[in-house]
Parts: C-alpha cells; sequence; structure tokens
C-alpha cells in the first residue's frame, strides 16, 4: 500500500472526474492521500473533501507563503480546525487523531523565489511572521506541519530554531543540497519526495543519500507530473512509479521503499 502525502484532489483540475482519480489511484495500490490546502477556499475544499472520503482522504489546513501578501485572516483557518476537532470523529477509529478530517497544518513556509534579484525584505517579513503563525496553531493543536520551502532555507531553518519546541513535520518537495538534508535531519524532521525525481538530475545525486526512514513520497498533484507523463495531469496513481526510481536511485527493492515511507507517513500524521 502507498500513501500519497502530498496532493491536491480538491482542486479544480478534478472537478469533471475526481472519483475517477480517487478510484485509479487505489487500483495502483495507493490507498490514502493527504490533501494540504494553499488558502481558505481550498482548506475549506479538502475538508470537505476529507469528509466525503473518511479514512481515505486526510486534509492539512493551512495558507501558502505567497498568500502572506493577502493578509489572510488566521482566526478563519483556527475556526475551521476548532469545527472541525468538535465534529464526529470517523468511526474508522474514533479514539485516533486520524478519525478527524484534518491531520497537518499546512502547507506553509517560506518561498523565496519570486523575489530573486531584489531585496524585498518587507514581503520576506510578512511571509516569516504567517509561518510563524501557522507554527503555533500546530503546536496549540498538537499537529504536524508540512512545509514549503524554495530558495529560503536559511531563514527556514532559523526560524524554526528560533521556535518554543522543533514542529513535527515534512519539508515538502525537498529542493535542497546534501547540507540542507542534514540540517533537516538534525531536526527529526521529514522530507518529500515527488515526480520531479524523474526528470531532475540534481535531486537524483540527492536521493541516495536520504535515509530512507525520514522520506515521504508525494505527487503534488496536479503539478510535477512524472517522466514519462510530463505534459499531461498529474495523479496520485503515479506514486508507484516515483517509488520505483527512488528504489533504483537507493539500490534496494521497492518493497522496501513501499513499506518504510507507509510506516513514515503513519507515523507522522498519526494514521491508522
Amino acid at each position: 500500500m502507498y500513501i500519497d502525502t502530498h496532493c491536491h484532489i480538491n482542486f479544480p483540475q478534478y472537478n469533471d472526474d475526481r472519483a475517477m482519480v480517487i478510484g485509479n489511484a487505489k487500483k495502483a495500490g495507493v490507498k490514502k492521500f493527504i490533501n494540504p490546502s494553499v488558502d481558505l477556499l481550498s482548506a475549506q475544499q479538502a475538508v470537505a473533501l476529507a469528509q466525503k472520503h473518511p479514512g481515505v482522504v486526510f486534509a492539512g489546513i493551512g495558507f501558502h507563503p505567497y498568500e502572506a501578501q493577502h493578509n489572510p485572516d488566521l482566526k478563519q483557518l483556527e475556526k475551521l480546525l476548532t469545527s472541525s476537532l468538535d465534529s464526529k470523529p470517523s468511526t474508522l477509529n474514533p479514539a485516533s487523531p486520524a478519525g478527524r478530517p484534518i491531520v497537518a497544518i499546512g502547507e506553509c513556509g517560506l518561498d523565496y523565489h519570486q523575489y530573486k534579484g531584489e531585496e524585498a525584505a518587507g514581503k520576506k517579513q510578512n511571509q516569516k511572521l504567517l509561518f510563524e503563525e501557522q507554527l503555533s496553531l500546530a503546536r496549540a493543536h498538537q499537529l504536524p506541519i508540512i512545509m514549503h520551502v524554495r530558495d529560503a532555507f536559511e531563514d527556514f531553518f532559523t526560524l524554526l530554531d528560533s521556535q518554543p519546541e522543533m514542529p513535527r513535520g515534512v519539508i515538502h518537495c525537498f529542493s535542497g543540497g546534501l547540507q540542507e538534508l542534514r540540517m533537516a535531519q538534525k531536526r527529526n524532521l521529514f522530507v518529500g519526495i515527488d515526480g520531479n525525481v524523474t526528470y531532475s538530475k540534481q535531486l537524483a545525486m540527492i536521493v541516495p543519500h536520504i535515509p530512507i526512514s525520514m522520506m515521504l513520497l508525494e505527487t503534488d498533484a496536479p503539478y510535477l507530473t512524472p517522466a514519462p507523463h510530463r505534459g499531461t495531469r498529474n495523479e496520485p496513481k503515479y506514486i508507484p512509479l516515483i517509488a520505483q526510481i527512488i528504489a533504483e536511485l537507493q539500490r534496494v527493492s521497492v518493497q522496501e521503499i513501499e513499506e518504510q515511507t507507509m510506516t513514515n507517513a503513519h507515523t507522522l500524521f498519526l494514521l491508522q
């Protein structure tokens, strides 16, 4: 069994065939899906989708760093979280946090990519503040955090180290080098590997150095479609393809990747 720990199947790209996409993924062995959000609307949609598919689809609610420019209201996010926690849990395992639709805060973090070539200090500061607020929300509700980091690793690790405690979480779609990998490992963070491992030479060079015990499988669907399907909409059904490439790079069996990443997902998100 595989778990796609980061896909956006609530996005409009799946409005015409969402049930089929989920069904095709299940046929491919992908039995559970974690659906992070990027803004308030997608958070609401992610929760609704998780409630429609209890024990199969789980939501992450959060604001993408680019949302910082819109001054998002964290109170609305927390309201969504508390109302979900107050709702009746899934009968699958009522005592478990996984019986609730929301299993994480995110995706949130720092993304300085659009600020290349400009100082943009104020905009970066707004992202930091938004990220810190969501770290606090995760800490208050004892939830793991799904973290988006691009071209911002130095500030990212500095900010994490300034927190009262190190969060449980994953660096989604890991794009760092060996130094960033060691820093993530030192902080007991997981790293997400996506479909770009099939075509990114840089990522392919890093993957053999990543302990399988800190690795999660992601598609980031509908984005980052793996080869040989690039140019088409990505889907969770491609998780086994990603696992195959990782296994080849790690020189281990696909079964080992499958079993360990499933264990890692259950550990981080308290799935059953």
